[in-house]
């Protein structure tokens, strides 16, 4: 009996497994299509690159911000952040 069942169980899951994968496909496809197409196309179309934002200001050359001394101590290796 017991072996019946585990033989049924991995039929069971196999075939489940194959329903999901097709639910996934189905779900990923239209999110694509409904969701990430349109607004790639619109950007593509605007000619707008997401990517080139810049750094701010004409006058900026860096983000690099400097970082205040503090004293080195036990409480400051306590503290992560």
């Amino acid at each position: 009996m017991s072996a019946i069942m585990k033989s049924l169980w991995r039929k069971w899951k196999s075939g489940v497994h194959r329903i999901n994968d097709g639910i996934a496909w189905v779900l990923m496809s239209l999110t694509f299509f409904l969701a990430v197409m349109p607004v790639s196309l619109t950007f593509k179309l605007m000619r707008r690159d997401l990517l080139d934002r810049g750094l701010g200001g004409k006058d900026t050359k860096t983000y690099w911000l400097t970082k205040k001394n503090e004293p080195v101590d036990v409480r400051r290796a306590q503290r992560q952040f």
